[in-house]
């Protein structure tokens, strides 16, 4: 279970490593505002799983929420023309994707997703109760060392517990 955390972390961690990057990269090519949604933040918690995500440059509409099997995908696209008063036009396209892989202990159909006020966008869902895994006994071999061979007396252990030394 603690690998399995540590995973998730460190997975978390490469997808604000991604948007860090992502973000450096949209303050060159647009502008501030452009770039405001690109945050997120992750709690593992024991109990449930929580994700948020900054989309506050995207109107509930222009955002697409989906799961392909363990993985998350939200996706925004903002796509506005505006006539000026001299006859010309503005176009301003905006598209934005981000992807997470769900723990293996949240189920892609339980999580509820909800949009706040201020363009935080928020994923829950329980933690499933993963059944313990069974005890089970695991053969030892012993490998020979630094070129020598195993002495003929030395074999592997049984998993039945019997000492596997033969006596002389």
């Amino acid at each position: 279970m603690e690998r399995r955390r540590q995973r998730v972390t460190q997975a978390y961690q490469l997808l604000a490593q991604d948007m860090d990057m992502e973000r450096r990269a949209d303050l060159t090519r647009s502008s501030a505002a452009a770039d405001r949604n690109a945050s997120t933040t992750g709690k593992e918690g024991k109990e449930s799983f929580e994700l948020t995500l900054d989309v506050s440059g995207f109107s509930p509409e222009e955002l697409t929420v989906k799961t392909e099997g363990r993985r998350l995908i939200v996706s925004g696209k903002h796509d506005k023309k505006k006539e000026a008063e001299d006859g010309g036009y503005f176009h301003e396209y905006r598209e934005w994707r981000r992807e997470a892989e769900l723990p293996q202990d949240v189920h892609p159909e339980d999580i509820l997703c909800s949009l706040s006020t201020d363009g935080q966008l928020h994923f829950q869902a329980p933690r499933l109760a993963l059944p313990a895994a069974e005890e089970r006994t695991i053969p030892i071999t012993q490998s020979p060392g630094d070129g020598e061979e195993n002495p003929p007396e030395i074999q592997t252990s049984d998993p039945e517990g019997d000492s596997g030394l033969n006596s002389s």
